[in-house]
């Protein structure tokens, strides 16, 4: 249990520094918000077989934001935490919730395109993530 904290903890911090602290120079789209791309990447491996992606908001919403991924590799699946995402705003900074993406140990490697997606009411924004597959991270 304390290895997995622990490597949830290194996922988050991994994630947290490489997020720019700028916002992208794009505007909010027409209908009040969207998904941030902070194209985020992360690495796994089989002792690494799951990490969190953050999810960033800019701008208005009216009704709660579902999240998740798609797109995943064979096998893969996600969690959420701190969804759904109520109404509100943001200036796409701060992450308000996080998208955890497992996949199998015995993913073959190399690197995936996934997506993560956001939806409230009618609106789905999404972004393209990097999932790369090594025989061994660096942390």
């Amino acid at each position: 249990m304390r290895v997995r904290s622990l490597t949830t903890l290194l996922a988050v911090l991994a994630v947290l520094l490489t997020v720019p602290l700028t916002t992208a120079a794009a505007g909010t789209a027409p209908h009040g918000w969207r998904l941030v791309d902070y194209q985020q990447s992360a690495c796994f491996s089989p002792n690494v077989t799951s990490t969190w992606y953050g999810i960033w908001l800019k701008g208005t919403w009216k009704h709660p934001v579902q999240i998740g991924a798609e797109d995943l590799p064979a096998g893969g699946s996600y969690s959420t935490s701190d969804a759904p995402i109520p109404p509100g705003s943001s200036t796409g900074i701060y992450s308000l919730a996080y998208v955890e993406v497992t996949i199998p140990a015995t993913t073959p490697v190399g690197t995936y395109g996934a997506t993560l997606w956001a939806k409230s009411g009618k609106v789905e924004h999404t972004v393209p993530i990097t999932l790369v597959v090594k025989a061994r991270c660096g942390y």
